[in-house]
């Protein structure tokens, strides 16, 4: 049914659009629903069929595929573009400096996506706002477990949503929180994991959070065995793992700031495993004796 405002809360943050009137634009996709939240939004936006304006300023970054941040009337704009279609950006988002008031121009193309915030826009505005605050956004399975988060991290193709699937099968009332990107947040002397809805191959994803207990770092191997890592590798390989704005210095330097209050707070590990119950089993046996 249409609507005139979606909130998408995760993270401990809320996206807000809003519409002049109701829209399909912001229907979301079924896997969000459990994202949707009545609070009011951190970032605020208002919808509009209006073409997306031209760049006021210099591009500061270039993804190489759909989009593009550029400087802009004091904030930013990102935008969305495909060379091939007429006219090539469908999609534009014009934001204050702060990242909390913005506009979002959505015009009907024809070919273009039905859902105003269609990927990557809702999780590029997530990942640039939670940097400023001090949380950063993991590529990372995460499970709770025992009330304690777990967190493991890897690359694409690391394992993370084979790793969920594992724990899923071979650990009773464990929660899934993601199987492909985990929302990390220093909070008092310790860390809190909170899923997201951007979820792997495994299609795990829960509005859920947990205190932080450990970080693993996936890596493929012949048997599943566990290393401890020094503070300063943990925090080396949770950034080369994050998603900052390369764009944004204030952001990165928070960035930063997070990764290594993160690995102060909780112990990590590297992790080779092969993809059986043994993965689990080094991980638990780790965890019992922290």
């Amino acid at each position: 049914m249409p609507r005139r405002s979606l909130r998408l809360r995760v993270g401990g943050l809320t996206l807000a659009v809003e519409a002049a009137r109701p829209t399909g634009a912001l229907d979301p996709p079924p896997g969000l629903e459990p994202f949707l939240t009545r609070r009011a939004g951190d970032i605020r936006l208002s919808l509009t069929a209006d073409p997306a304006p031209a760049p006021e300023g210099d591009r500061l970054f270039d993804s190489g595929g759909v989009w593009r941040v550029h400087r802009h009337s004091g904030g930013l704009l990102y935008d969305f573009h495909v060379p091939r279609r007429r006219p090539p950006v469908y999609k534009a988002v014009v934001i204050d400096a702060g990242l909390s008031r913005g506009r979002l121009h959505f015009p009907a193309i024809e070919g273009g996506p039905e859902y105003a915030l269609d990927y990557p826009l809702d999780e590029l505005l997530f990942q640039h706002r939670l940097a400023r605050e001090g949380a950063v956004e993991v590529h990372a399975c995460g499970v709770v477990w025992r009330s304690r988060a777990l967190v493991l991290c890897g690359r694409s193709g690391a394992g993370k949503s084979t790793t969920a699937r594992l724990w899923r099968r071979h650990t009773r009332g464990t929660r899934i929180l993601s199987d492909d990107r985990i929302v990390l947040r220093p909070v008092g002397r310790g860390a809190r994991a909170w899923g997201t809805p951007w979820h792997g191959d495994g299609g795990f994803a829960l509005p859920e959070s947990g205190p932080l207990g450990a970080l693993f770092f996936l890596r493929h191997g012949r048997r599943s065995e566990v290393r401890p890592l020094a503070r300063a590798e943990a925090a080396a390989r949770l950034l080369a793992r994050s998603f900052p704005p390369p764009w944004d210095p204030v952001a990165m330097g928070r960035a930063l700031e997070t990764c290594a209050a993160v690995t102060a707070a909780v112990p990590a590990f590297d992790l080779a495993f092969r993809p059986d119950r043994s993965a689990v089993d080094a991980v638990r046996e780790v965890v019992d004796h922290l």
